[in-house]
């Protein structure tokens, strides 16, 4: 008797424990939906364009983790805003999902400035463009090279290859033109000092050449010029104590100075 009383409560208690645990899973089941929030989802909004402290609070406040992931720069754009986001907007996401924001800089990173001499407009303005700068305005001078980069321009003034520019910087361009041909009375720079000859001779569409300074001159730009080549004037004519006479010189052609120190007298 007392072995049949102790199979039916096994029984029993395997039953309970049976249902208890179909009971259990059925209560599971049925809060899961509730647990991963199925079917419920949040819409990503679109925050590309504004501001990062703005967007990342937007974000947080539609339940969603927003950071910042990457950054870069473009000019067009405002300072530390977001360029884009993941998930893209409209995306249906779940609660508590991360969204990652690349942003751009505040300030523009520095580059080096390319050396644009000789290549055409065309190929300068690529070349512009690989390094991350703008093309400006560019105009035509009188030049033995025609089509080709003669000078490069941040503003009014020269700017050398290798000098550190911002990104996004605008570069003027000087195109030669070819006016080859032309001819011209060649400029006396006798006398001045490098630089005020560079700006004189400029000023008439030609250029400093070579610079051959005294053992002396430190530095050539502030030297004085007391040979130049063309001469200004033709050495025949002094030679035969004449009136000395002009010399001719291409359009665009480049002047070769010697400088000393100090003023010296004139040597032909």
């Amino acid at each position: 008797m007392a072995k049949n009383n102790s199979t039916k409560s096994f029984f029993l208690n395997l039953l309970i424990i049976i249902l208890l645990t179909i009971g259990i899973l059925v209560a599971f089941f049925a809060s899961l939906g509730y647990i991963t929030k199925h079917g419920e989802s949040i819409t990503v909004p679109n925050v590309t364009g504004q501001n990062v402290d703005a967007a990342m609070l937007k974000i947080s406040q539609m339940n969603l983790k927003p950071v910042v992931l990457d950054s870069t720069f473009y000019d067009s754009l405002p300072p530390l805003s977001i360029v884009s986001q993941t998930p893209a907007a409209g995306a249906k996401v779940k609660d508590g999902r991360i969204v990652y924001f690349t942003i751009n800089q505040a300030v523009a990173p520095m580059i080096q400035m390319p050396d644009l001499t000789g290549y055409s407009l065309n190929s300068a303005s690529l070349l512009l463009k690989s390094f991350g700068l703008k093309l400006g305005s560019y105009t035509y001078t009188a030049s033995l090279v025609k089509d080709a980069v003669i000078k490069q321009q941040m503003g009014d003034s020269d700017i050398a290859a290798g000098v550190q520019v911002p990104k996004g910087t605008v570069i003027n361009l000087v195109i030669g033109d070819g006016s080859g041909s032309q001819m011209m009375t060649v400029p006396n720079i006798i006398g001045m000092q490098v630089a005020e000859a560079r700006e004189y001779i400029g000023s008439l569409n030609c250029s400093i050449g070579a610079v051959t300074p005294d053992i002396d001159v430190v530095h050539a730009d502030s030297g004085y010029i007391y040979k130049q080549s063309p001469s200004p004037v033709a050495n025949d004519s002094l030679a035969a104590g004449a009136q000395p006479a002009t010399v001719r010189m291409k359009i665009g052609g480049v002047i070769d100075v010697w400088v000393s120190k100090n003023p010296r007298a004139p040597q032909q």
